[in-house]
Parts: C-alpha cells; structure tokens; sequence
C-alpha cells in the first residue's frame, strides 16, 4: 500500500467496487500485481473457481479498472494512474505502459440470475444483459457499425423486449456480438470478465430446471471455442476471458467444445495463483496490526483460521473485515471481544440439507468424524455437473462441501483405486465458525427429521410407557439412522450429551400425551436424565442414558444405567405417591447408530 495512514482507514463490508473503495480511501490489500500474472498466462481462456465470499468480484472490478479503454478510445491513464497509485503494479513499467486502459472489457456477473423457474431465471439474466449493454450506450454514435448491428443494441438495451424468449438469440449471442462490436469500435482486441458464472447453474439445478439452463448457457459461452492465439487473423476480436466461480463444471456441460480453457482451483498445484483470491496469513496479521488488533491474531486463527488453497494457508477477507469492525466498535464501548459467526448466513445450505436424509452408515460415520473435529479420506470429483447432486453420490457430495468452503484439505497422496491411480483427500472443517455451520444445519435437519417422525416419536413413547424396550428401541434406531450427533469435542462433554438431546428432542413432540417433562432435573439422591409422566399421571418413565465404546458393550450399558437409577434413587418421589400407578426405569445405551433399552418397572 501506499505511506497513508491505513490504521483509521473505512473498511468496505460487502463493497465489491475497487473504485469505490479507493476513492473514499477505503483499506485495499494490494492484489494489482495479479494483473501481470493472469494477464501474460498464455491461456486465452482461465476459470478461477474459490469459496464464496473470498474476494473474487472485488478482484475482477480491480482487473477491470485497470485495464479498461475510456469510451473515447483514451487510456485515461492520468486518472488510472491516481486510482492505483501506491499499488504495486505501478512499478512494472513495461506492463503498465502496455496494458493500462488499453483494452474495451466487458465485465459481467452472473450472480442474480436465477428464478424459481426458467422463466423467471430467463428474466433476470435478460436483466442483467440490458443493464450491461446500456453502458455501451456510445455505440450508437460509431461510425463504424453498421445500422443493423445498432439495431441488434438497441434490442440488447430494451428490457421488455430481451426478456421474451423470442429473443433469446439476442442472449445467447451476447458475448460474442458485443465483442465484434468493440473491435471494429476501438480496432482493440477485447477482454471478457465473467464473474459467478456457475450461479445460474446451481440455481437450475435446486429449483428442477438444470437442463434448460444448460442449454442456454452453453450458447452464451459458445464465444469460448475460438482458439484466440492459435489464429491469429484479424477478424477474431477477443484477447482472454476470464471466469470466476464455486465449481469447475464439466466440459460435458456448458463448456462443450472449448478446447482452450485453463482452470485454476483450490486443489491446483500452481503457486501462482494460490494468493491470488482471499488474505495470506501475513496480509491477516497486517490488517490486524493496522487496526492495533494483532493481539488477537492467536483468537482469529482458532475461529476463522485452517482454508488451505494449495499448499497456502488462506483466510475469508470478508470473515475477517467484519471481524476487524466489530472488534473496533467492542473496544470502544469496553465489551469484551468475542467471535461472532459471519459465514452462516452467507451462503446456502440447500445443497447440505439435502445431501444429509441420504447419507449411507459409512457417509454418517464421516459425517460424525468431521463434526468430532477429525478428517474423512475421500476422492474429489472436480468437474461434476450441478445436475450431478441429484443423484446424491457420496464424492460429490464431499466435493461440494470442499469447494463452497465447508472443508478444507489437509493432506492428499496418491493412490491405486480399482487399477486407477486417484489422488485421496484428507478433509476436514477449518475451523470453529465453519464448525458451527454445520451444527446449525445439521440441527435444522433433524429437527426436521423428527418432526415429520412426529408418530414414531409417540409410538417411542407409547411403548416407554407399557414396558415395552424392544418396540422403543425399534423406533429410537429408525429415528437415530438419519441423525448426525453433534459432539463439543472442543470442550471434552460427555458422550452422552448428545444422546439427551437426541432424545430430548424426540419427546417434545410428544407434548400433547407427555406431562411434567424433566431434563437433568434433581431427584433422589441425584440427576436423572430425563424424567416424564403420561397425561392422567398415572405412569412415569424414568431413563437413564449411557454411551458405550463399542456394540457388544451395548447390554452391559443398560445395566449400568438400571443400577444407577436405583443407587442414586431417582423414583423416590414417586413411590410413595398413590396417584402413581405404574413407574418404568430404563436403561438406554448407545453406539454411533446402534441402542439398545432394557426395562425395569418398580411399581
């Protein structure tokens, strides 16, 4: 950066402008040297797929600032030369002399085109076309285009009339119309900035319409196919196209025919690129010691800390900036700093939620491992289609949690797979706010499970209050297969705790037949887990949960359980109560999915 005082410098939550955030002097980490390395690659057509929420569209806007012509044909390098000054790309002369406003750049996102249906998606990217071409509004004064091609903007630029799929030629060739238009403008080869190009996708694909969209965008990026360097006659106008996304999708989808893409992603052994999008750890401790905050470098690290692209260890610069502002505020007012979770409510958990009712025995015991802190071994399909998460196949279910930032790799080999050599990941989840993501979803899930289990869960209480341990245990299991438990392995808790909420969870949706429902309540000479009553409070149920080591433990557990309900004497008080006809003990043990419930009645 330059020599200004960054410490009180305004931080620029969700501003993805780098003009805006230059020109209100805004705290900008310096990424301008990525312009030389994207822009001299070789490959005329590069993706970059990253997490969401690392920087990729402020990213993009910066290579657009740069290298954008004025719409009178000037580099208008004096105000350029402003915008980056103190940046380091300044000091490559020869690059800069090159490449400064010296190319027209259509920039796009594709982030808000998606809809309940095609339709509706068709609407919003017709949208995002009109709005686009408006900017080109001086092509109408060129000389060099012909009437027809003035025309064909005029109908680019009318909302009402892209948005008929009648029109949807006017869409599907786009790119590569406004690009010829460009050229013959300038006589200046064209760059293409795609930003979020597999929105549209994703959204096809959880809303039903994923072949539709396909279709229209494997069109749109029909531009992609030229082989730019390879032939280089004069007629072919585009010089690089440069993508940004979650997901590389297959060439098999919308990239069918391009034979000239480079795609770059977290798994990409090039270390080019691995800085390139998101803060290293050293750009992370600068910022903090900026805003005099670098004391809680160690407390950043353990919350927000563990994404590794490549072999470089990455933090979310938008985790981080809402960190640093709220850390700022706390101080200030003397409130204790503490680690609030940004990242849940920046990105969908559709996909997740979806993946979890389908996981195998194996799939759930990874599942659990992940949320004990540990990491699953597994092959990564890296160019999936999003049409691909239907079929719910465990690989790409792992490779859309790694790729939209839910884990992150540990470690990696290779390995013979059926006469195959494959490369088998170690995952794992980064770091505690991600943690926490998982335990909000997972949780709504199976709150979910349950409540549409809501009579199983009254057939469960139904036979704890007949004596009846081998229909309960029945119908705990079917509930208990579909639920991943949620272990604070960060606080050593007993195993059990998760069993009683499971549990706990189950019987509230008994309300209407469970009365004076008791959790970790005192009784006799201690705490009982849980503790009910039936609706005329004639009978009472009283468990006892353990969590066993392994499953022939399982019978042995209930009897621990059976003996502690009578040493600690937790039916006491209800045994001398005459209203109280009836009074069953259980014991209930555990093993990942496995339980086993043995009955005692007493009275």
């Amino acid at each position: 950066m330059s020599e200004r005082n960054l410490k009180r410098l305004p931080l620029g939550i969700g501003n993805d402008s780098f003009i805006d955030i230059i020109t209100k002097g805004g705290y900008y980490v310096d990424k301008s040297l990525y312009l030389k390395t994207v822009f001299t690659n070789i490959s005329p057509v590069i993706l970059f797929t990253r997490p969401r929420r690392f920087g990729k569209t402020l990213l993009m806007d910066m290579f657009k600032s740069f290298l954008r012509v004025a719409p009178d044909g000037s580099a208008n390098r004096e105000y350029k030369e402003k915008l980056f000054d103190g940046l380091e790309i300044l000091n490559d002369k020869e690059f800069t002399d090159k490449y400064l406003g010296q190319f027209p750049v259509i920039s796009i996102t594709l982030k808000n085109v998606y809809g309940d249906t095609f339709t509706e998606a068709y609407e919003a990217f017709a949208y995002v076309i009109s709005n686009l071409s408006s900017e080109f509004d001086f092509l109408h004064e060129s000389n060099k285009l012909l009437d027809s091609e003035k025309e064909s903007l005029r109908i680019l630029q009318n909302v009402n009339q892209l948005r008929s799929l009648n029109n949807s030629f006017y869409i599907k060739n786009f790119l590569e119309f406004l690009s010829n238009c460009l050229y013959k403008h300038y006589s200046k080869k064209v760059i293409i900035l795609i930003d979020e190009y597999d929105v549209p996708l994703a959204k096809a694909s959880e809303k039903g319409y994923h072949d539709k969209m396909v279709t229209l965008m494997t069109s749109f990026f029909n531009v992609m196919k030229n082989n730019f360097y390879a032939n280089e006659k004069a007629d072919l106008p585009i010089e690089k196209i440069v993508l940004t996304g979650c997901l590389k999708v297959a060439k098999n989808s919308i990239f069918t025919g391009v034979n000239n893409l480079y795609v770059n992603t977290i798994l990409s052994e090039s270390p080019s690129f691995d800085s390139m999008i998101g803060f290293t750890k050293d750009e992370t401790v600068k910022i903090l010691k900026d805003y005099e905050l670098d004391d809680y470098f160690p407390f950043v690290k353990e919350n927000y800390d563990g994404y590794r692209f490549n072999k470089k260890e990455m933090f979310c610069p938008w985790v981080l900036v809402s960190f640093i502002k709220d850390a700022i505020e706390k101080k200030s007012q003397n409130i204790k700093v503490n680690a609030p979770n940004y990242w849940i409510n920046s990105t969908s958990s559709n996909a997740l939620l979806s993946y979890v009712g389908y996981l195998t025995d194996e799939d759930n015991e990874n599942m659990q491992k992940l949320m004990d802190g540990e990491c699953i071994e597994t092959t990564i399909n890296d160019s999936m289609n999003y049409d691909d998460l239907s079929m719910h196949k465990a690989e790409d279910f792992y490779t859309l949690l790694l790729f939209t930032g839910y884990l992150t790799v540990d470690s990696y080999r290779t390995e013979n797979i059926s006469g195959e050599d494959k490369t088998v990941y170690s995952l794992k989840i980064p770091n505690r706010e991600i943690r926490q993501c998982f335990i909000k979803n997972i949780k709504e899930h199976f709150d979910t499970i349950v409540n549409q289990g809501e009579n199983k869960a009254k057939l469960i209480a139904k036979a704890l209050f007949e004596g009846d341990s081998e229909s309960a245990s029945d119908n705990i299991f079917d509930l208990l297969k579909s639920y991943v438990s949620i272990r604070d392995f960060a606080t050593k808790a007993k195993k059990e705790n998760f069993y009683h909420g499971f549990l706990s969870g189950i019987f509230t949706n008994c309300s209407n037949f469970i009365t004076d429902f008791k959790s970790n309540s005192e009784s006799g000479d201690g705490y009982a887990d849980l503790i009910f009553m039936d609706e005329r409070q004639k009978k009472v149920v009283i468990l006892e949960i353990k969590a066993v080591n392994s499953k022939k433990e399982l019978p042995e557990g209930t009897q621990k359980a059976l003996k502690q309900i009578e040493e600690m004497r937790y039916a006491d008080e209800y045994l001398d109560d005459s209203s109280v006809k009836a009074i069953y003990c259980y014991g209930i043990s555990f093993y990942n999915k496995q339980c086993e419930v043995s009955c005692r009645k007493i009275k």
